[in-house]
Parts: C-alpha cells; sequence; structure tokens
C-alpha cells in the first residue's frame, strides 16, 4: 500500500515558498485556461511516433464504497493538509469528482525513477522551477507540472505512466502545499510524496508504485482509460467545481486552434473529438468572442501552406529588422499587388542567431499576410510550433490586416522558447535563459517580433482618406449658433481643385504609442537630415505640449521603448526627439505609453 511522506525542513533553512503558481492564474490567462495549455504541451513535447499526439479530458465520480476505500489512504496528507489551513471537509463529501488527462502517441515519462538523470520521469517529479527542455519543446521553466496540485481541492495529482520497455506501469502522487509545520511541531517541505514507501540505495529517492492491484484500484476509481499504451495519464482527485467539460473544450478551441488545424494534435473532452475534421463544427457550437474573432479560413490557409508560392528575403534578419533592402524593388512591387488582390502573402525571412559561444545558427520564419476584409477585425496569429502566443498580438494590433508570424525549425524555436514566460503567452527580451544562451538576444528578439508589422508597412499602401462628414456635427452646430444671432448663411464656394501635396513624414497611432515613417517625398531629401518629434497627452482647453508633466512621461528615462530603422536618435527631452535620418526608408516605433490616454504627436524635418 503506498504512503505519503514530505521530506523535513530544517527551520535554519531560508523558506522559500511557491508563488510560481500565480503564473498560470492571472489577468492574462487563467487556471482553466492554463491547465489545457500546460497539460497539452507537455504531452506535445514528448511525442513517439509521426501521427498526431492525442489528449483525452475525463471527469469520473465515485461516490460509496469505492470512494471509502480510496479516501482511507489520505489518512497520512491529512496533517499537513490541516497545517497549511487546506479545508479537508472534502474527503468526507458523499462523492468525489475527479479529472483525468491522458496522452496517446506519446513516449511518458522515461528515464530512471531510482536516479538523478535528465530524464523526464526526473524532471517531472523532482524538478521545481528547472527544465532540460530545448529546441521546439513548449516547456522551459519546469514551472507549468503546477497547474495539476492548483486544480485540485487538496492540492495533490497522481501520475501513471507507461513506458517502451517497462514489465508495467509506474504510479505515484505527489501534493504541492507550502512550508509547513504539523500540529507535533514538526517542520516540513511544501511537496509531498504518494509512493510505494521504498527508496532506492544510496539517493533515497521514492520509488513509484507497481504492484498491479493497487494500480488497478486507481485506475477504477479515478477513470483511467490507459492499459498498455505508452505515455502518461494524470489524475486530479476534488478537482475544482470550475473546471467542466465546456469550459475545458472552449479552452482548446482557443489554445491550441493551430495544431488542430494543422493535424498534429487531436483532443478528446468527455465524449467531445476535435480534430482538423470536427473543429469548425464544435467551434461553431461555442458561445466564445475569441472563436468569432479568429478568422479561421485564413488560419487554415495558413496551415496547408505548402511554401511553394513563398518569396525569400534575401537578407537576414536579427539584430537588424526587416526593411526594404531584403527584396528587389520588382518583389516588393509584386507582393504588394498580391496584397492589393486580396490574396495572402507569404514571405520566408531567414533569422541570424549567435549562441554565447560564438557559433552562428540560421532559423526561418514563415510570414503571412493579407488584406483585411470589408468589416472585419484585424488579427495576428504568433505561433512557436505547437505553441500560440497571445500576448505577442499586440506588437500588430493597429496593422489592418491578418498577419501570421510561424516557427517550426528547431534554432529558432529554441531561441524563442528561452524568451517565453512561464505561461507561454508572451516573448520577454530580458529573460534570464535567453541572455544565458544567446548573444545580442534583445535586439535580435526586437527584429523577430516586429517582422510581421515590418513586413505589413512594407507591402500594405497606407492610403489617408477624406471624411468628408467628419466635423458635420461641429459645423452643424455652428450654423445653429450663427442663426440664432441672426446671420444670413453664406452659400458655400467649391472647393478648389488642387492635388494634395504627398507627405515626407507619416505619423500613425498605435496601442500605447505611435509609429514616424518616411513618406513619398521623403524620397526627395538629401540625406543625412534632422527630424524633430515632440508629443504629450490631449488635453480639452490646453495646449498638452506646454502642459506635458514629466510624471506623464519622460523620454529621457528608458521606460519608454524606442526602436529605430535609419534613425539615430541624437537627443533626448523630456517629450521631444531630435533624430537624424540615414536614407529614404526611416522609422521609429515608440510604445509604453498609457493606454487610457490620447497621445499628441508633431514631426516636421529641419
Amino acid at each position: 500500500m503506498g504512503t505519503w511522506k514530505f521530506n523535513d525542513f530544517i527551520p535554519s533553512d531560508v523558506e522559500v515558498e511557491l508563488t510560481q503558481k500565480d503564473q498560470f492564474d492571472n489577468d492574462e490567462v487563467d487556471l482553466r485556461h492554463a491547465l489545457v495549455r500546460e497539460a497539452i504541451q507537455n504531452s506535445g513535447d514528448a511525442p513517439a511516433g509521426d501521427g498526431p499526439v492525442k489528449v483525452r479530458f475525463g471527469f469520473t465520480k465515485i461516490a460509496g464504497g469505492n470512494l471509502d476505500r480510496f479516501v482511507a489512504h489520505y489518512d497520512g496528507l491529512r496533517p499537513h493538509l490541516r497545517a497549511c489551513e487546506i479545508d479537508t471537509a472534502v474527503l468526507e463529501a458523499d462523492s468525489m469528482r475527479s479529472l483525468v488527462i491522458e496522452d496517446f502517441n506519446t513516449k511518458g515519462l522515461t528515464g530512471a525513477p531510482d536516479d538523478l538523470d535528465d530524464g523526464n520521469f526526473h524532471n517531472f517529479w523532482r524538478r521545481h522551477g528547472k527544465s532540460k527542455k530545448s529546441g521546439k519543446a513548449g516547456g522551459r521553466w519546469g514551472l507549468g507540472k503546477l497547474v495539476y496540485p492548483a486544480s485540485s481541492q487538496i492540492r495533490a495529482f497522481y501520475g501513471l505512466t507507461v513506458r517502451d520497455g517497462d514489465t508495467g506501469p509506474l504510479l505515484m502522487g505527489q501534493a504541492v502545499l507550502e512550508n509547513h509545520k504539523t500540529d507535533d511541531g514538526k517542520h516540513f517541505k511544501p511537496h509531498g510524496f504518494w509512493y510505494s514507501g521504498s527508496h532506492s540505495d544510496e539517493l533515497r529517492l521514492q520509488l513509484p508504485i507497481i504492484e498491479s492491484s493497487e494500480i488497478t484500484l486507481f485506475r477504477e476509481a479515478l477513470g483511467i482509460t490507459r492499459t498498455d499504451q505508452t505515455g502518461l495519464s494524470i489524475a486530479v482527485p476534488f478537482v475544482h467545481d470550475e473546471i467542466t467539460e465546456p469550459v475545458l473544450i472552449e479552452a482548446v478551441l482557443e489554445n491550441y486552434f493551430f495544431p488542430l488545424l494543422t493535424g498534429r494534435l487531436e483532443v478528446e473532452v468527455g465524449s467531445t473529438l476535435i480534430d482538423r475534421h470536427t473543429f469548425m463544427d464544435v467551434a461553431a457550437a461555442q458561445d466564445s468572442k475569441v472563436l468569432k474573432d479568429l478568422p479561421f479560413d485564413f488560419i487554415r490557409e495558413v496551415s496547408e501552406a505548402d511554401g511553394e508560392e513563398a518569396v525569400v528575403a534575401s537578407r537576414h534578419i536579427g539584430p537588424s529588422r526587416l526593411d526594404a533592402k531584403a527584396f528587389p524593388d520588382a518583389v516588393i512591387e509584386e507582393v504588394k499587388q498580391r496584397y492589393k488582390a486580396g490574396k495572402s502573402v507569404c514571405v520566408h525571412a531567414p533569422v541570424s542567431l549567435t549562441k554565447k559561444d560564438r557559433q552562428q545558427v540560421e532559423g526561418t520564419a514563415r510570414l503571412f499576410l493579407r488584406a483585411l476584409p470589408e468589416g472585419h477585425k484585424p488579427y495576428a496569429l504568433f505561433s512557436r510550433g505547437s505553441i500560440v502566443l497571445p500576448g505577442e498580438r499586440r506588437y500588430f494590433a493597429d496593422s489592418a490586416a491578418y498577419g501570421a508570424f510561424v516557427v517550426d525549425d528547431d534554432d529558432l524555436a529554441s531561441f524563442l522558447g528561452d524568451a517565453e514566460n512561464p505561461a507561454h503567452t508572451s516573448w520577454n527580451g530580458n529573460a534570464e535563459k535567453l541572455s544565458k544562451n544567446w548573444s545580442n538576444s534583445g535586439n535580435t528578439l526586437r527584429a523577430i517580433r516586429y517582422a510581421l508589422r515590418d513586413l505589413y508597412t512594407l507591402v500594405a499602401e497606407q492610403v489617408e482618406s477624406h471624411d468628408a462628414d467628419a466635423l458635420v456635427d461641429f459645423f452643424s452646430l455652428a450654423e445653429q449658433s450663427a442663426a440664432k444671432k441672426g446671420k444670413k448663411r453664406k452659400t458655400p464656394k467649391p472647393d478648389p481643385d488642387v492635388t494634395p501635396r504627398e507627405p515626407a513624414i507619416r505619423i500613425q497611432a498605435r496601442k500605447g504609442g505611435f509609429r514616424i515613417a518616411s513618406g513619398p517625398a521623403a524620397k526627395e531629401w538629401t540625406f543625412p537630415r534632422l527630424v524633430r518629434a515632440r508629443l504629450a497627452y490631449d488635453l480639452i482647453g490646453a495646449d498638452p505640449f506646454k502642459r506635458h508633466s514629466v510624471h506623464d512621461f519622460d523620454l529621457t528615462k528608458n521606460r519608454i521603448s524606442l526602436d529605430t530603422i535609419n534613425l539615430e536618435i541624437v537627443k533626448r527631452e523630456k517629450n521631444a526627439l531630435i533624430l537624424k535620418a540615414e536614407a529614404d526608408d526611416f522609422s521609429l516605433d515608440a510604445s509604453g505609453f498609457d493606454d487610457n490616454r490620447d497621445l499628441v504627436v508633431e514631426a516636421w524635418a529641419r
């Protein structure tokens, strides 16, 4: 019979709590979505064959004698739950609802159960905050498994794995609590194991349960379907009430639509199968705003792209940005015409990467663009393998198009994986693993994450429109006011037919910032040439530039991000910049401003 045991905590040691679980239940991704993201990502990191990875989510409810036999084994866990002020009333309930997550066509937890190797068994059960994954693997932080105990009302979960070549399955359990002191005055560490009671000879490692009778009991009680198929089954007892089949289906569709549509993944939630054939029907039945806003025809086109019509950039990006010098003029014009005609544009952008040992490696990013259909909202997909990063969409937010940034090759996927946050929702240019493993990583990441928007700038014609009704409300009020004074209305004279001047400088609003870029007339300039820009938050009834405060923002500080192409920042003032343009395709992208306030920006050549 298995037993629960926590390792002793020495009070003189530094006390470290498991605050990392907050990274999987926050404003950007809640626990329910994090559970789906992490479970499927872990399964996707351990494929065993060429076919799609299959993941199953199932719920089981047990009661009566089966529940009594199952709950009896928690006697050794109860004192630790009470010490951490976790309500143990659920252990006295009449029934238990458990969640099972099983993957198939996967390798399972490979590696030695009785040794400290770098195998998956050791990484999964005995490592926290550290991961040996690299390349296309989704995980990097060794924290994702925290979603399993966080999903349980008693902070516990079980894992049953079958590995190729083993004579039978291996079963273990784990509870993740906090540093605690039980009623008898003993101090314990957060992680506790449910295991066979046996240890390895020298390292004293907890060994998994292999007795078939006990494994059968847990299979039946928790609803595990795995028999001899290789892979991993996770069981979460007393799963939180808000984790339900409809919620998981929605999370699967919203977070893994890309690998599902590409046929690399199949997911079963209860009796609902979600794969490339059923995806659209299942999605149509959901009341999800996220799904309704997704351009599935464009995403499917990206997922099925074979590269035959792709344009290959002749220059690498990273640390340099993607610009017009990467393509012949004729190619840019051809791509513009294709985009203008409403067809998708595909560009393969080679990326230059430098490892810390000075080794040069190369990756390729696939970029896709399609003009925005009338009445639709812009959308961007950022994907690294099977991982979709919703937080990166902000770098394409104000572009009136559909866009996709897709990475599949090992070297570039490894670089971007090192940059990901623990929840795998966005990239961080200051990530420790990124700076540890790569040189000039910050500038390289900036070039990568802006590549899609830079392509949009090259391809999309920035058309300035004239709205004759833009000030209709203002002028109607003016006319009413004049009528009250008894003044006669003048007959309007026709506007003279004057050809508008093409601008040399364009200013475009961005969410949380702005963009200054060269216009057509800049081709007539001589270079270098100075450009001055000033900016302030808009005010009603006052000059915003005169009323600017350093408490609004201060450009002399580094909190505002300024990314330039063919522009040198000569001088920073509190709310102004002096820039030196080096060529006629210059640009400045500024971000980090308050999203809730309107920016006023002026720029002129000197």
